[in-house]
């Protein structure tokens, strides 16, 4: 199972499978977090129903100041993020060199 993660054949067959269960998927987004593979962790995530996970995916997005997998989890807990968040998503999208990371952000940020 974790090991299929790593290809994308295996993510494709574990995301294409009505049958995969709850516990492969939190597996699978777990292999996907230790590969730095954050937006498809999030899916796997949403698939495991694992709110925590998305979260964990949301809080290293604001970390890494990358803006799309952000957006991506938030969404997919039904949320627009906070504020404090999307600041420090843009501050550290700065320091990163992600311009368009950061201007995305702070497009969003004006929108709340």
């Amino acid at each position: 199972m974790a090991k299929s993660a790593e290809t994308w054949e295996g993510r494709r067959a574990l995301t294409d499978n009505p049958n995969t269960g709850q516990e492969t998927a939190l597996g699978a987004a777990r292999t996907l977090m230790s590969l730095d593979s954050l937006s498809e962790a999030a899916i796997f995530f949403a698939l495991a129903g694992a709110q925590d996970g998305l979260r964990e995916v949301m809080n290293r997005a604001v970390e890494e100041g990358n803006f799309f997998v952000f957006q991506q989890a938030a969404t997919r807990l039904g949320e627009k993020g906070e504020r404090a968040q999307l600041r420090s998503l843009i501050d550290a999208a700065e320091r990163n060199g992600r311009g368009l990371y950061a201007a995305k952000a702070a497009e969003y940020l004006e929108n709340l």
